[in-house]
């Protein structure tokens, strides 16, 4: 379960996040919506304690979030930073290894991932080879290889076509299955309505609106009338579409 307690982070003059608080049970995903520079990625550097909050927590199961807590996360970023003259395999070795994953299972559990995206036969390949949709596949692998317990995924559907969007939306749900606690920001409403048990609708750093998704759908009025969809939401609280 991951926590995040009344955090305010201010740089200088700005506040990029203001007074933000949130909860992620096992086995939930979260999905967080805002246009660029809306705090989504402050909020990922601090959880990931590459930045410190000003004010508030973060803890993950009841305790701070140490290196030791880091080594069972799992990061997807939206910008890639695959290096291109290794191959597939040398590059999943080498981030698993930082994340003391034993060598002996690196292996047996990359062919598993690729066999899920029917990528069989890119585990040679060297990264430079690759197309855009396959790097960001090998991208999210890269991020779970290690089988960790809390994963952030950020835009993880940026440069996938629709047969590896509906590959990734069912690798998620089944990670949601095994009890991972997952938070991913999206563009897209359809992958948050999808996949998401909670939404943060967060602007200018502000928590806008939150809560179960289905609820916030369900209980959501403008003029008097139902609601249909997340997009519509969010037009109307921030004033135009993500």
């Amino acid at each position: 379960m991951l926590e995040f307690k009344n955090v305010t982070k201010q740089f200088e003059t700005v506040t990029a996040v203001k007074n933000v608080s949130f909860t992620v049970n096992d086995g939930e995903v979260l999905g967080i919506v805002g246009r660029n520079g809306s705090g989504k990625s402050t909020i990922f550097r601090m959880i990931l304690d590459l930045i410190e909050p000003t004010e508030g927590e973060i803890t993950f199961n009841h305790n701070e979030i140490t290196t030791s807590v880091l080594d069972r996360f799992g990061y997807l970023p939206e910008e890639g930073s695959l290096l291109n003259q290794y191959t597939v395999l040398d590059i999943c070795e080498y981030y698993a290894s930082l994340k003391l994953m034993p060598k002996s299972e690196i292996l047996k559990s990359l062919k598993e991932w690729l066999a899920i995206f029917h990528m069989e036969d890119l585990l040679t390949m060297k990264v430079k080879k690759l197309s855009k949709g396959n790097r960001q596949k090998i991208q999210f692998i890269i991020s779970v290889l290690h089988n960790p317990d809390f994963i952030i995924l950020d835009e993880p559907f940026s440069g996938l076509d629709p047969v590896s969007v509906e590959e990734l939306e069912k690798a998620i749900l089944t990670l949601k299955s095994q009890g991972k606690t997952i938070i991913f920001s999206s563009h897209i409403m359809n992958h948050v309505e999808n996949l998401c048990d909670k939404i943060l609708l967060i602007n200018r750093g502000e928590a806008l609106l939150q809560g179960d998704l289905q609820e916030v759908i369900r209980n959501y009025k403008i003029n008097g009338e139902p609601v249909h969809s997340l997009n519509d939401i969010f037009i109307d609280k921030v004033g135009e579409a993500l």
